[in-house]
C-alpha cells in the first residue's frame, strides 16, 4: 500500500513544522528576553526617580511644614510628568500621603504595606492600588541624623510606579516589530522548504519511497538473475555441444546431473491442460520432483488451453513463470515423501494459479515478508545467490498484471499459495481430469 502522504507532502510539511517551531521558540524567547529587559528598564528609570524625590532638600524641610503635602504636591506632579512614571507618591513615616495624582488621596494612608520602604529597604514589584496594578519601585526617604554617630532616620518613603497596562503598551508596540520580523522569518522558511523539497525530489527523480524501494529490489534481483544467466548458459552450451556431437545420452545425464529435470518421456500431461509449455513445464517438474522423493500432481478440474490473442500469450507467459517458480518453491518446503498439488483454471476474467505442499506452512508473521527480494527460510546452500528470489518473481509479476497473491493453509496441511491474473477472456479452456 502506498503511503497517505507523498514524499513531496512529507518533506514540506516536515520542514514547514521546524521552521514554525524554531520561530515560535525564537519568538518566545525574544519576547521573554524584550519584555525582561523593558522592565529592568523601568526600574532603573523608576529607582532613579524615587531617590532623587527622596533627597531633594525641599521634600526634607517641607516634612516639618505644618502642611507637608501643600509644598510636596507640586513638586512630585512636575517630576512625575517630566519621568513619564504614573505616579509619585511620597508619604511620612505611618503611610500617610504627602503627595499623589489624584489629590483627593493626600491625607490617607497608602493602600498597600509600607513597612519595607520604612525598614530602610528598596523593594520592587506589581502590586494593585488606588490606580490599578502597577510596577513600583519604594524607597526610604532619610531625615537629619541627631548626630554623627547616629544612623539617619526615615522619615517617610518615596514610591514611583507605572500601569501595567501602560507597560503591555510598550511591550505591544516592539512586539509588533517582533512578530513582523517572525512572519517574514516564516515566508522565508517555507518558501525555502518547498525549493529544497522540489530539489530533492529532482535529485532522486521524482520517485515515492516505494518507487526507490522497488528499484533496490529490482538492482538485488537482476544480479541474482545474472548470475543465473551465466550458470544457464554454461549449461546450455554444454548441452548444445552434445547433441550436435550426437552424445543424447549423455546430454541427458549432464541435464540430470545438473538438476534441471530428466527424460521427457511416457509420463501422462494432464489433459485438460492442453498448452504445451505449460504441459511441458508440469512435467519436467513432475520428474524433478519425483528425483527428490516428491509426488506431484495436478488437480482433476485443472484445465486450460493455448492462448487465442497476444495479449493471452503474455499472460500466458507470465503463467509459466509464475507457475515454475511457485512449484519450486512447494517442493523445496516438503521433506522426502512429499507431496505437491497444483491447480490451473480460468475463473471468469481470472487465471487461477495455486499450489498445495504439506510442509510445515508459513508462519503468520512471516507471510508478509516471504515475497521480499533476498528472503528465504530455506537451508544455506552452495547455490545462495539464487534464494529469495523465487517469490519475489512471482510477487513483481503479480503486481505487473494488478493480479492477487496470497497465502494460507492448504488441503494438504501446509502452504497454499493462490495467484488470480486478470485477463484470461482470450482463453480456450478446455476440461477433464489432469493427472503427472
Amino acid at each position: 500500500m502506498r503511503r497517505a502522504m507523498t514524499l513531496r507532502a512529507q518533506l514540506l510539511v516536515l520542514q514547514v513544522v521546524i521552521v514554525l517551531v524554531l520561530v515560535c521558540t525564537t519568538g518566545f524567547v525574544a519576547s521573554t528576553l524584550q519584555e525582561r529587559q523593558l522592565r529592568e528598564a523601568y526600574v532603573d528609570r523608576m529607582t532613579g526617580v524615587a531617590q532623587s524625590v527622596a533627597r531633594l532638600p525641599a521634600i526634607h524641610e517641607a516634612f516639618d511644614d505644618e502642611d507637608p503635602s501643600a509644598t510636596i504636591q507640586p513638586i512630585a506632579e512636575v517630576i512625575r510628568e517630566a519621568s513619564e512614571v504614573t505616579y509619585v507618591v511620597v508619604t511620612d513615616e505611618k503611610g500617610v500621603r504627602y503627595s499623589h495624582p489624584d489629590p483627593e488621596q493626600i491625607g490617607k494612608p497608602v493602600s498597600t504595606d509600607p513597612s519595607i520602604p520604612l525598614s530602610g529597604q528598596i523593594w520592587t514589584g506589581t502590586q494593585t492600588g488606588t490606580l490599578g496594578t502597577s510596577w513600583r519601585v519604594k524607597v526610604p526617604v532619610y531625615g537629619d541624623a541627631p548626630d554623627d554617630a547616629s544612623p539617619a532616620p526615615v522619615i517617610g518613603t518615596a514610591s514611583v510606579g507605572v500601569l501595567e497596562s501602560e507597560l503591555r503598551a510598550d511591550l505591544t508596540d516592539d512586539h509588533n516589530w517582533l512578530l513582523g520580523a517572525l512572519a517574514a522569518a516564516t515566508v522565508v522558511g517555507v518558501l525555502c522548504a518547498a525549493w529544497v523539497t522540489r530539489l530533492v525530489r529532482r535529485r532522486i527523480y521524482l520517485l515515492e519511497p516505494e518507487d526507490i524501494a522497488t528499484l533496490l529490489e529490482t538492482r538485488g534481483l537482476t544480479d541474482a538473475l545474472r548470475s543465473q544467466s551465466h550458470e544457464f548458459a554454461n549449461t546450455v552450451h554444454v548441452i548444445s555441444g552434445l547433441l550436435e556431437l550426437g552424445r543424447t545420452e549423455e546430454a541427458v545425464a549432464f541435464i540430470e546431473r545438473s538438476g534441471y529435470g530428466g527424460l521427457l518421456t511416457s509420463s501422462a500431461v494432464a489433459p485438460g491442460v492442453r498448452s504445451p509449455e505449460l504441459a511441458a513445464l508440469l512435467l519436467v517438474k513432475a520428474i524433478t520432483a519425483r528425483e527428490r522423493g516428491v509426488t506431484l500432481d495436478v488437480a482433476d478440474e485443472s484445465a486450460l488451453d493455448t492462448p487465442t490473442t497476444p495479449e493471452a500469450s503474455a499472460l500466458h507467459t507470465d503463467a509459466l513463470i509464475v507457475l515454475g517458480n511457485l512449484i519450486d518453491n512447494a517442493v523445496d518446503a516438503t521433506g522426502p515423501d512429499g507431496h505437491v498439488r497444483v491447480l490451473l483454471v480460468v475463473d471468469g476474467a481470472h487465471l487461477r494459479l495455486q499450489v498445495d505442499d504439506d510442509g510445515p506452512g508459513v508462519p503468520v508473521n512471516l507471510q508478509h515478508q516471504v515475497f521480499k527480494a533476498g528472503f528465504s527460510t530455506k537451508v544455506p546452500s552452495d547455490r545462495e545467490h539464487s534464494r529469495g528470489i523465487g517469490l519475489a518473481l512471482v510477487r513483481r509479476v503479480v503486481d505487473r498484471r494488478d493480479g492477487e497473491v496470497g497465502i494460507a493453509t492448504g488441503d494438504l496441511g501446509g502452504a497454499r499459495v493462490t495467484v488470480e491474473l486478470p485477463g484470461a477472456v482470450a482463453y480456450a479452456v478446455g476440461h477433464g481430469k489432469a493427472t503427472v
